[in-house]
């Protein structure tokens, strides 16, 4: 095995859950999710290659996925959103706080779909635990307007989850 192959399945098992994440906040449903994660492993295989170290791989990993999750929403044109949270929830666990975390999740998931894609992309990462100054990174801006874009995305997200 390459070293290629290797760390790209390594970085596959330590960051499921972010292609997780962002397929499931982007797709319309659940052929849709499973097209988008392979579209997004398929651009993570080809640009592997580019990865220079500057940034952590969770970042550069989402960068391309979201990159890859707005390049496919612009291309489709703006269709209905369509809400399959009960056919993407999180994986069942047993006891009652597990079931009031789905129930949080999807809640926070279905605000989430009904926000602009770049305020859903600046939350997504920062509950990656992505800094400012990674979420500037990502989207080519100063650290302090990432503060603010994220500021102002998690009051939209407030508002959302109010309704």
């Amino acid at each position: 095995m390459s070293d290629h192959d290797a760390t790209f399945r390594r970085w596959l098992v330590e960051h499921r859950g972010i292609l997780i994440r962002i397929s499931r906040a982007y797709a319309i449903n659940t052929v849709d999710e499973e097209d988008l994660r392979q579209e997004i492993l398929l651009a993570l295989w080809k640009s592997l290659p580019s990865f220079r170290g500057d940034a952590k791989p969770s970042t550069w990993i989402f960068q391309v996925a979201i990159n890859v999750a707005l390049s496919r929403r612009r291309a489709e044109g703006r269709r209905p959103a369509h809400d399959s949270l009960e056919e993407t929830a999180e994986p069942a666990t047993d006891g009652q706080g597990a079931a009031l975390q789905r129930m949080e999740w999807r809640a926070v998931l279905r605000a989430l779909r009904k926000m602009a894609p770049v305020d859903r992309a600046i939350l997504l990462l920062a509950l990656e635990g992505a800094s400012q100054q990674e979420i500037a990174g990502v989207f080519g801006i100063s650290g302090s307007h990432a503060g603010v874009k994220l500021h102002r995305a998690r009051r939209r997200l407030l508002v959302q989850l109010e309704a």
